[in-house]
């Protein structure tokens, strides 16, 4: 699956999976989820590593104020819900209107762009933090490769429920010890 992904991204062509049992679909769906967040935490993980090891502060993450003023069900709402049905008919439903253009491939890899360099103002540090920007929006740019296959391969519900999925996967952890009231640091 992860090979159909690149390859799929290294020549981007808006054909969908017509008439693709919904097991298919699923298991398209599962796969693609399990990957993305191997390598999306993986990646954040270099990042951490290597900040370290540098020693650049990469400030402070946007999430972390939003999770400690709002309760857990505008987190849930904000995050689950309203963040993946926005960003995907932003980001990934205007590629209909490019499915029969020549231009199809760079409007994809401008969907993938803008998703990924939208996601920098999730950090909150000094101007040297923006010389890093590539790879503190790289799991964003994972992720939205991934989410632009799904969209046109399975369509825009299918890349909405990938994005809510996701993002509740890893802010699941967080809500819950917010549930239990244990602290985060």
């Amino acid at each position: 699956m992860l090979y159909n992904v690149w390859k799929y991204f290294k020549n981007p062509v808006y054909r969908e999976y017509h008439n693709a049992p919904s097991a298919y679909k699923k298991t398209v769906f599962l796969s693609l989820l399990k990957w993305n967040l191997v390598i999306g935490l993986s990646i954040v993980i270099f990042n951490y590593t290597l900040s370290n090891v540098l020693g650049f502060d990469m400030g402070e993450h946007s999430t972390e104020k939003f999770f400690s003023q709002n309760s857990i069900g505008v987190i849930f709402l904000a995050v689950s819900i309203m963040a993946p049905i926005v960003e995907e008919v932003l980001f990934r439903g205007p590629l209909v209107y490019f499915r029969n253009s020549p231009y199809f491939k760079y409007s994809f890899y401008t969907s993938v762009l803008l998703f990924g360099i939208i996601h920098i103002f999730n950090f909150e540090g000094d101007t040297q933090l923006y010389y890093y920007t590539p790879l503190l929006i790289a799991p964003q740019l994972i992720t939205g490769i991934f989410l632009g296959y799904i969209r046109v391969k399975l369509g825009l519900k299918w890349s909405i429920l990938f994005h809510a999925t996701f993002n509740t996967v890893l802010i699941g952890p967080i809500l819950l010890l917010k549930i239990l009231n244990i602290p985060m640091e």
